[in-house]
């Protein structure tokens, strides 16, 4: 039986304003290796005195068999129960939970479609001592579930001197893998879910420091919100989402976001975390070392120009793992208007490994990178691995492969990431927007490194670049003229209604139903396309296909048919062909009630 009785403080409810984290699984068939797998980030890399908090890699990939989760934790003091047995507490040792919600319920307790899956951390006995699972059963788990299917899992630790586990004598320890293979059947499915499905994610990390029964260390988890009685507080797993589709606007011109100088952060903002190109990270300290290339007084960090990212399934080559941020301010994309596309460009300038060497581990080789939206607060003097917010979505992967040698600065080759989705989020809520780069991959040698916006002024041209492609949805507008003129409009008078359709090269229609109150049209004209009204349904109607950017205008006048004061309220309607739609109102108000002002004589 598994027990969930660790003294862990976690938040119940989801603070207002709190991002949803999510993780965009790709499919690739049967064949999908790790280095294409989507992955997120955890925790902590603590160095110190003990070190008491963990971190965490997950890569998450899918096959037409089974789910696969992939943990990678530096903990730096590994302990385990070396004589696990089927009533161990796992959850008292290193340990780490996947739970999942396959139904997407969002729901106050663990229902039945809710699945708790637990791995420890072991060094010699079988596997199966060290593995727990749970299923909920309306108000909380069940423990004694036993799926139809079995799943399987590998736990590997890894530690820099003997005696190893259980022991802090001779030094900081290097942490440990944990991999889930659950089969679709284990969670009551017949097959991998269909492309576009979402569900409910959350991670748990059990940390033991010490011997018992002391050195219990919190739990690590994520998202941030999580709770493991409350699916609610989960996050995301989506499976082959239907990429981003912005609303249909025709294009006016485009701005592109990139510093002016070396030194100017008012418009960009970017700085690594991690190890960089000298592998400083993990054991070797730097965590909580800012890389941004400025320093607080606004000057140029000479040997922080550059931008990396890298990682591996090794936990021991941790110190050679690195991300990036970047923040671009989207003030210069004018307001009130449509993002189109967003893609943003960087230039590689070199990578790990050799070349020119005989084996191939030591060779240069490919990185899927990820781009991942960041809308949490950080700053460019400040951050650090230990304090980078975590990622709330990737957003789209590049593979970028490596340099046989320097091409030069002016053929430096260049990679651009689909970021339409996080800037159309930040272009709405009027912030800046703000990415990370992350690679998922396998094998030694991945590391990238970029041109960051710190570069020299000679090399300009290939600094971070943001292109954001913006224009105006098609729209409709609506007025009228009445006549007689500035005069109180009543029975017998004519209102001359104008429709105007800004074209966008797909087929458009137009739809009026006249209100009461008014007459038929006596005559209606368009600039293009075709006009018709139905006299019995009191509609008028116009179709055409009009050029982008056409303004075609539709005019048609009208005779008010009762007396009386009342209100006119004229709506008409445009469909796209896309589904894209426009409405536009206009009232007039017939007899109105006219207050008259007391005329006042002053006399001097």
């Amino acid at each position: 039986a598994l027990t969930l009785s660790s003294p862990v403080a976690q938040p119940a409810v989801k603070a207002q304003g709190e991002v949803t984290r999510r993780v965009n699984v790709p499919y690739f068939g049967d064949e999908v290796t790790w280095a294409q797998s989507a992955i997120f980030w955890f925790g902590q890399n603590e160095q110190g005195a003990p070190p008491t908090r963990n971190y965490a890699d997950v890569r998450v990939r899918y096959t037409t068999t089974d789910l696969e989760v992939r943990a990678t934790i530096a903990d730096y003091y590994l302990w385990h129960d070396e004589n696990a047995d089927s009533s161990s507490d796992l959850s008292q040792y290193d340990a780490v939970a996947l739970y999942l919600d396959t139904a997407y319920g969002r729901d106050a307790a663990p229902q039945s479609d809710d699945y708790r899956f637990l791995i420890g951390a072991r060094s010699w006995r079988d596997i199966d001592y060290y593995l727990r699972q749970a299923r909920g059963n309306g108000s909380g788990w069940d423990t004694n579930w036993l799926p139809s299917t079995n799943w399987t899992a590998v736990s590997v630790m890894s530690w820099s001197c003997n005696p190893g586990p259980n022991s802090n004598d001779c030094g900081i320890d290097y942490g440990w893998t944990a991999t889930f293979t659950i089969p679709w059947e284990t969670l009551g499915l017949s097959g991998r879910p269909a492309d576009g499905t979402v569900w409910g994610l959350g991670l748990q990390l059990y940390d033991r420091d010490d011997e018992p029964p002391n050195g219990y260390v919190s739990s690590e988890y994520w998202p941030e919100t999580f709770s493991h009685e409350v699916p609610s507080t989960w996050g995301e797993l989506a499976f082959t989402p239907p990429a981003f589709e912005p609303p249909f606007a025709v294009t006016e011109d485009a701005t592109t976001i990139q510093r002016a100088t070396e030194a100017d952060t008012s418009v960009v903002q970017d700085a690594w975390v991690g190890g960089g190109a000298w592998c400083s990270g993990g054991h070797e300290g730097g965590a909580d070392i800012n890389h941004g290339g400025i320093n607080p007084d606004g000057s140029v960090k000479e040997n922080e120009r550059d931008l990396f990212v890298g990682s591996e399934v090794a936990v021991t080559h941790l110190p050679c793992f690195s991300k990036s941020f970047f923040r671009f301010h989207l003030d210069d994309v004018p307001s009130g208007k449509t993002i189109i596309s967003a893609t943003l460009t960087l230039r590689h300038c070199g990578n790990s490994g050799d070349p020119n060497a005989s084996q191939d581990e030591n060779r240069p080789h490919d990185s899927y990178i990820w781009l991942f939206s960041v809308p949490d607060p950080w700053t460019e003097t400040g951050i650090t691995w230990n304090n980078a917010p975590l990622a709330q979505e990737n957003l789209d992967m590049l593979r970028i492969t490596p340099l046989d040698s320097h091409p030069g600065f002016d053929n430096l080759p260049a990679y651009t990431w689909d970021a339409t989705k996080a800037v159309s989020a930040a272009y709405a809520e009027g912030r800046a927007v703000s990415f990370a780069i992350y690679d998922s991959a396998n094998e030694r040698n991945t590391s990238k490194y970029l041109i960051g916006s710190e570069t020299g002024d000679w090399n300009a041209q290939n600094r971070p670049m943001l292109t954001v492609v913006w224009g105006q949805e098609p729209q409709l507008e609506k007025s009228a003229q009445t006549l007689p003129a500035d005069t109180r409009l009543s029975l017998g008078d004519t209102i001359t209604y104008t429709l105007r359709v800004l074209g966008s090269g797909q087929a458009l229609t137009t739809t009026d139903v006249l209100p009461t109150g008014i007459s038929h049209p006596l005559t209606y004209v368009s600039t293009a396309g075709s006009v018709d009204y139905e006299p019995s349904a009191r509609r008028l109607t116009w179709t055409g296909t009009p050029a982008v950017s056409q303004v075609v205008t539709i005019t048609y006048p009208v005779t008010v048919t009762q007396s009386g004061t009342y209100a006119i309220i004229n709506t008409a309607y445009l469909t796209a062909a896309n589904g894209s739609t426009s409405i536009a109102s206009h009232t007039v108000i017939v007899e109105p009630y006219q207050v008259f002002l007391p005329y006042i004589l002053k006399q001097e």
